[in-house]
This record gives C-alpha cells, structure tokens and sequence, in this order.
C-alpha cells in the first residue's frame, strides 16, 4: 500500500521517452556527420599542406574541397543546433518531472534551459541539474520500490561535462581564427583546430546517449511507480 504521505504528493508526471528516443537518433546522426565533417576537413587539411609545401594544387580542386567543406560546415552547424534543442527540450523535462511527483528541486524548471545561457553559471550549474537529476530521479523510485538499487552516475555525468568544457574552450578559438585567416599557416591551424573539435565532439555526443539512456530508463520506471501507485501519466510531446 502507498505511503499516505507520498500519495498526497502526487499530482502527474510527463512522459519523457519519446523526447528521449529524439535526442539519440539526433546525437547519433550527429555523430554520423562529425565522422564526414572528419574526412573532409582531412582532405582539405592535406591541401593546405600541399600548398605549403610547394607542390601544384588545382584552382578546381581547391574550389571543390572548399565547396565541400563548407557544405559539411552547414550541416554539421543545423544538426549542432538540433541537438541542442531536442536536449534542452528533453532536459527541462526530465527535471520539471522531479517536481510533479513531489521531489524538492533546487531550482524552478525554467532553470534547466536557462543555465546554459547566464554568463559564468553556464559553467557549472547546468551539471549540477545533471547530477540532481540522477540522484533524485532514483530517489524518488526508492521511496516506491525499496528494492530498487541506486546506481551512481558521477564518473561519466563528470567525465561527459569535462569533455564539453574543453570542447567549449576550443570552439571560442576557432571562432576566433576564423577572423584571421591571411596565410596558409593560419588557415592550417584553423583546420587542425576545427578536426580536434571534432574529435572531441564525438566522445562528448556518445556520453550524452550513453546518460540519457540509462536516465530514461530510470523516468520510465519512476513514471511506472507512479501511474501503479494512483498518479497520472501525461503523454503529451
């Protein structure tokens, strides 16, 4: 029987799976595009370098790799901003539904979109949500199943924000190298520096599937619990 308490707490809780299933089709097409944007952006290095060092290099195929490389560029950009909507969509959510089933969060809902825009909080706030978001999720399925075994996901929450704040960091320097490139030495450099962002971009995609994942499965458990124990499950989109 439920706890009178946690009854009297209950009011609904959103599903969350299907933005969940979004988010990792688009992070895995990401990833897809990242690996092409990878072989492009090698192509174009080797160019580069061929210039440098002297050798011939065709106006047409020094047209068609840039054309190419800028059709990636385009790309890899709307997927980019894909993946951040279908995240923060989700995100919010995910946290927002630790509120409706009765769950004392540090901040409202709104917080979980809003700390990746406000100066110097991006920098920590948004994992910390992360992190109350995992905890509390599992929590709350232990006040329904006490058999339930809380797993701690601080190793890959903490290693999956690392990435993304070197990532962050290497992104402002090619934003920055894009203004300056009057020689073939500098354009070098901005290539080389945008492929290593790719590279990292790819480790950093697979830990946000890799925690969504396991997070989803935990809201889809929490939502089970609830809707057993007399609350009500909002399917809305």
């Amino acid at each position: 029987e439920l706890n009178p308490e946690i009854e009297q707490e209950l009011h609904e809780i959103k599903d969350n799976s299907q933005r969940a299933r979004t988010l990792i089709i688009v992070f895995w097409t990401l990833i897809g595009a990242t690996l092409v944007g990878l072989g492009t952006g090698y192509n174009e290095l080797q160019l580069l370098w061929n210039v440098q060092a002297g050798k011939y290099v065709s106006e047409q195929e020094a047209n068609i790799s840039d054309m190419i490389q800028m059709t990636m560029g385009f790309v890899q950009a709307g997927i980019y901003i894909a993946s951040m909507v279908v995240f923060l969509n989700w995100f919010r959510r995910a946290y927002g539904n630790l509120h409706r089933v009765g769950v004392n969060i540090k901040h409202y809902e709104k917080m979980a979109v809003w700390a990746w825009m406000i100066p110097f909080i991006w920098f920590y706030r948004p994992v910390q949500i992360m992190n109350e978001i995992w905890t509390k999720t599992q929590e709350k399925i232990k006040e329904f199943d006490e058999t339930y075994e809380i797993q701690s996901g601080g190793i890959i929450i903490g290693l999956w924000w690392t990435i993304f704040i070197i990532s962050n960091f290497i992104g402002r320097y090619i934003f920055k190298t894009l203004f300056k490139q009057e020689s073939i030495g500098q354009m070098i450099e901005s290539s080389q520096a945008t492929m290593i962002s790719d590279i990292i971009q790819i480790p950093e995609a697979l830990l946000v599937i890799l925690i969504v994942y396991r997070l989803s499965k935990m809201e889809s458990k929490l939502a089970y619990e609830v809707e057993k124990s007399g609350g009500n499950i909002e399917y809305a989109k």
